[in-house]
């Protein structure tokens, strides 16, 4: 039996969400939740922005939704104001007075008049939060959302619990913004299942020195002292 794809997966959460929520899309990506605690790449919203942009773990509840996603990251380095809000804020309106005339046009296109991006910080792992961003057709539909946003906030809590748990290190962030490079989190999960440094060399043929260099970025960026403290903080972050 072949597996569902992660994206199909995904977008089925996201469209029962959309009827849950009576909402016409909801775009999805799992984030960081403080950028600067992530070094100088990520340390201002111009990298940021710039990082984000390159990112391949985006989802949505719709092809179209999925293509409206993709063209607002092209508008965001335009929109450093505004990003900047998503990391102050649990619940950020995308006001048409703070977007650029270009994003604007193409909203209107879409005849979409409001998106409202609620941010919500992950139980399993604190550090990382999911963004929901939630579009709507009707500023009628804004203002219902935010007079029940407790509830609706409620809801993307469990769902992202639930993302999290069974998805959560195929959509890592830190993998998706390259903190943490791919083979760095290979090398993790050949540390959690036990394999000593020797056993991780041979079966990702790499050199000791090469399997002790990763081993030393992964300590610095995750802050561990040794490897049973770095296999404890992938864990924490969900690299696991």
């Amino acid at each position: 039996m072949s597996q569902v794809p992660l994206s199909a997966t995904l977008r089925s959460l996201l469209q029962q969400g959309c009827k849950d929520l009576q909402v016409e899309d909801i775009c999805y990506c799992y984030d960081i939740q403080t950028p600067s605690d992530w070094g100088r790449r990520m340390d201002s919203h111009r990298h940021l922005i710039r990082n984000f942009t390159k990112r391949r773990k985006l989802f949505a509840s719709s092809a179209k939704g999925l293509s409206l996603w993709r063209q607002k990251v092209l508008f965001l380095k335009n929109m450093e104001e505004v990003v900047g809000q998503l990391y102050c804020h649990a619940v950020c309106v995308w006001s048409n007075r703070t977007l650029p005339r270009g994003m604007k046009r193409y909203l209107d296109s879409q005849q979409i008049e409001g998106i409202v991006t609620v941010s919500i910080s992950c139980p399993v792992s604190p550090q990382l939060t999911g963004r929901f961003n939630l579009i709507m057709r009707q500023t009628e539909q804004v203002n219902d959302l935010l007079d029940r946003i407790d509830e609706v906030e409620v809801y993307l809590t469990r769902l992202q619990t639930k993302i999290a748990l069974h998805h959560g290190t195929e959509i890592n962030p830190l993998v998706d913004y390259n903190i943490i490079s791919p083979i760095s989190a290979l090398i993790l999960t050949h540390l959690a299942n036990g394999a000593d440094r020797e056993e991780i060399s041979s079966q990702l043929n790499l050199t000791l020195r090469g399997i002790d260099y990763h081993l030393s970025v992964l300590k610095q960026t995750l802050n561990a002292r040794n490897i049973a403290q770095l296999v404890h903080e992938a864990g924490k972050l969900s690299l696991i």
